[in-house]
């Protein structure tokens, strides 16, 4: 979810369900029309701000397995060192 657009189209799809009793193209294009005309400034900056929040947990993930990734190449070429001393 690293896009405002797909939360606020999950909310508009949920309001729809929740409202929908008619099951009509019509009933279900006025529902969509009265979600977005009703959509708050509020609210669309909570789907702003959650898609930021998302964005820097991956950020912080990415971080940490260059981290680990650094480690385990070091690791692996002492390892490497290692067997061939042995083997001379």
């Amino acid at each position: 979810m690293l896009n405002p657009i797909e939360l606020a189209w999950a909310g508009l799809k949920n309001y729809v369900r929740d409202k929908n009793v008619n099951f009509s193209l019509s009933d279900i294009r006025h529902l969509a029309y009265e979600w977005m005309t009703s959509l708050s400034r509020t609210t669309a900056i909570g789907y702003i701000n959650e898609t930021r929040k998302i964005e820097d947990t991956f950020k912080k993930s990415d971080r940490f397995i260059e981290e680990i990734e650094e480690e385990l190449v070091e690791e692996e070429e002492e390892v490497d060192s290692l067997e061939e001393e042995m083997d001379d």
